[in-house]
């Protein structure tokens, strides 16, 4: 249906879809700004406050995404010692890690690095008709940096179009400091009940590791490398009844991790483009990270997307 047409149908586009800009009030997520884009057949929220990472997503209705028992957490309750980066991890269908590290907690660098609970700024929101195509998308630049130091910035812009059933979400990197930067990088995507279910199992990967096991008690967390043989991979999870997907390309994103979570109440899927091994900043090759000269970026690409089976 063209544009005419459709608009012969409805008075506005909310009717059916559009996007919505809110903010939470209530809980640790009080103050956090979020800007849910509907198509009419996805809907997912970004959060603006939190890298521009994406909290809850669903496919007509239906969740594909894992809320951490957390939930959405404001950035100012951010902890990088140790292991306390996991109080604000509300998991979500993306989580930013980076953009200095995405291992566990070494030196100054806390678990995952501290990217993900950057707010954004210069948000900008579109959402209008190109031709016969309703267009919207969002974008943002997060500043990772040190009065004495390091200076990163991340430019993020999602998009999509009404009665699309998927996303492209672009990252630039860019180093706009005078000093070489070393940058370990990782979408932490996290798929979640009830996409992830015992009749489901991982698409795209060997088929050794396609298992999705029960809630079990007291289960130890999985975290597993993968190798893919073709430049451009798609990877994701389907059921019975849907499926969701994510794709790449290897040149900008080389390593790929499953992370399988199976425990009672933390019941999840992550599957993990990165530029790097899971060590991050623990890395003892120097090669295997993304080096940046000054002023020089670095672009990344993943398209998401979801279908009924």
């Amino acid at each position: 249906m063209n544009k005419t047409e459709l608009l012969k149908h409805i008075g506005s586009v909310e009717q059916i879809g559009g996007i919505r800009d809110f903010t939470f009030n209530d809980g640790k997520a009080k103050g956090v700004r979020a800007i849910e884009i509907n198509t009419g057949k996805i809907r997912f929220t970004v959060l603006p406050d939190r890298c521009m990472d994406i909290a809850q997503a669903e496919l007509e209705g239906q969740s594909v995404s894992w809320i951490s028992k957390t939930g959405i957490t404001h950035p100012s309750y951010y902890d990088k010692e140790n292991q306390e980066w996991l109080r604000g991890f509300y998991g979500g269908l993306i989580t930013t890690c980076g953009m200095k590290n995405i291992g566990g907690p070494v030196g100054n660098e806390g678990l995952h690095g501290r990217v993900a609970n950057i707010p954004a700024e210069k948000v900008s929101v579109f959402a209008d008709w190109v031709g016969d195509e309703y267009v919207m998308q969002v974008s943002g630049y997060m500043h990772e940096c040190h009065a004495l130091g390091l200076n990163l910035v991340l430019k993020r812009t999602i998009t999509t179009k009404l009665f699309s059933n998927s996303f492209d979400v672009e990252d630039v990197i860019i180093n706009q400091g005078f000093s070489d930067e070393n940058i370990s990088y990782c979408y932490h995507c996290n798929f979640g009940y009830p996409l992830v279910c015992e009749d489901a199992k991982i698409v795209g990967v060997p088929k050794e590791l396609e298992e999705i096991g029960t809630p079990t008690h007291a289960i130890e967390e999985q975290c597993i490398k993968v190798d893919f043989d073709t430049q451009d991979v798609t990877v994701g999870i389907e059921n019975k009844t849907m499926g969701a997907y994510i794709t790449y390309n290897q040149k900008t994103l080389p390593e790929f991790l499953i992370w399988k979570m199976f425990g009672e109440g933390d019941y999840v899927v992550g599957l993990e483009p990165r530029t790097c091994a899971m060590g991050g900043q623990r890395i003892l090759d120097n090669n295997a990270y993304v080096t940046l000269k000054p002023f020089e970026e670095y672009k990344m690409n993943l398209t998401f997307s979801f279908k009924k089976l």
